[in-house]
């Protein structure tokens, strides 16, 4: 089995050197590649291409670095370390690109294995929805799911685990070009310009604790809060 490449982000070069170790101690499928600051991220992002980025950010507003990677390296996985995650929106987490928010006080052995069931498991770590970020993501217009049709809601459901367009179509039975018109008809209905944000907007209304467990097994991987034990 390869090893999932990962780049270490972090201005500490302590905290990064106990990453490292971590990644070489507690698991086998992980390879740190580099270690580097912020202000390389995308440049050496683009030379090394690693599968998984772990960014740790004290009070740097991260989201526009990721924006920015996911741009010019949009396969790979960034996952941030943060002293309160909970402090982030969690809809401009997901539309960022974001895969993990995951909390400081975490050991790096934990940390490690985060990141394990992040990449392997397909687990979402995510900040704590709270009520600003339903102000949020009711003052950018977004619509609710309620209003599409019982086919649209599979096809979301699809986008919640990164299935490509074919992929939806082969799990469907249906042509890849029936697949891009519901992804129109679904981005026109919730008032979206992208996958990301048409994700935002589930999780949105599968965000109650009563909810969480519906939205898990309609899309077949766990959604946790990144204040959640590891």
């Amino acid at each position: 089995m390869n090893q999932i490449k990962v780049l270490l982000c972090c201005d500490c070069a302590a905290y990064s050197q106990r990453l490292a170790t971590a990644f070489e101690e507690e698991s086998n499928n992980f390879r740190v590649v580099a270690t580097i600051d912020l202000r390389d991220l995308t440049g050496v992002a683009l030379e090394v291409q690693p599968d998984i980025v772990l960014i740790k950010v004290d009070d740097v507003n991260i989201l526009p670095s990721v924006i920015n990677l996911k741009t010019e390296c949009p396969f790979i996985h960034p996952i941030i370390i943060a002293r309160d995650p909970n402090t982030f929106n969690i809809f401009d987490v997901i539309n960022s690109g974001i895969c993990g928010f995951l909390p400081l006080r975490l050991f790096p052995r934990q940390i490690v294995n985060a990141v394990e069931l992040i990449a392997l498991a397909g687990i979402m770590c995510l900040p704590r929805v709270n009520p600003r970020s339903f102000n949020s993501n009711r003052e950018k217009g977004y619509a609710e799911i309620s209003i599409l049709s019982p086919r649209e809601h599979e096809v979301l459901s699809f986008l919640g685990k990164s299935y490509s367009n074919q992929e939806i179509a082969d799990s469907l039975c249906i042509s890849e070009s029936t697949v891009k018109t519901h992804l129109h008809n679904i981005f026109k209905k919730l008032k979206v310009s992208n996958r990301n944000e048409a994700v935002a907007v589930m999780i949105g209304h599968y965000a109650s604790s009563e909810k969480i467990a519906v939205m898990n097994k309609l899309l077949g991987w766990r959604l946790e809060s990144a204040t959640s034990d590891i």
